[in-house]
């Protein structure tokens, strides 16, 4: 297109620039707003889970409705953000679409002006560039931006591997051989806590399960 019409990489510039800052402040709205979609996502998921897994339990307590409930709540607001996800992706593609449409005119009225120095050939050529570059272009910016949204998955992969290791199941210190005579199971003064800045949910708990009880 240039080598036909040197004068068409005038208005590249500030278009490409414009494009750049729009793709850069869409692409920081774009992640947090996929982070919050990927948070709001597990609740449903976790939750079907657990309710499947419960069912039998959950139909002899007669509890559907609130399990019902609880799940549309998690669906509702992942929904939210599954929503405004979609709302600021077609927010880009309008936008591209102006930017687009403006390069578009521009090409067309500079072949207007020039048309004493150019066969209809080369206006036709210059024109049908135009609208495939600018479509391929629209199309590899929306996939630049769908990568980069797609490895916030990656980064919550990190930042699971990055999490304190718990406990070892087995003990550097083992009871002695004979420890099994006797099926007793002694708590004295037992705190437990889920996580490790968590409150307490078990406080000087003290209870002796004798041999052979439940």
């Amino acid at each position: 297109m240039v080598a036909v019409i040197p004068w068409i990489a005038i208005p590249v510039i500030p278009l490409g620039i414009a494009v750049f800052f729009l793709q850069r402040y869409f692409s920081e709205t774009s992640r947090d707003i996929k982070r919050l979609e990927c948070a709001t996502r597990s609740p449903v998921f976790s939750h079907l889970a657990s309710s499947l897994r419960g069912l039998w339990t959950i139909r002899a307590y007669k509890a559907e409705q609130s399990f019902q409930e609880l799940f549309d709540a998690h669906q509702d607001l992942h929904s939210e953000a599954w929503f405004l996800l979609l709302t600021t992706s077609r927010w880009l593609a309008v936008y591209l679409d102006v930017i687009c449409a403006i390069f578009v005119t521009v090409v067309a009225f500079v072949s207007l002006i020039l048309t004493d120095a150019l066969t209809p050939g080369q206006v036709g050529l210059v024109l049908s560039l135009a609208l495939t570059l600018t479509g391929l272009f629209q199309w590899c910016i929306r996939q630049r931006t769908e990568v980069e949204n797609l490895m916030i998955s990656v980064e919550r992969v990190t930042g699971y591997l990055d999490l304190e290791k718990e406990a070892p199941w087995e003990y550097k210190d083992h009871p002695p051989p004979p420890w099994t005579n006797e099926g007793r199971i002694s708590f004295n003064t037992v705190h437990f806590r889920y996580t490790l800045d968590g409150p307490l949910v078990l406080k000087k708990l003290t209870a002796v399960i004798e041999s052979r009880k439940k």
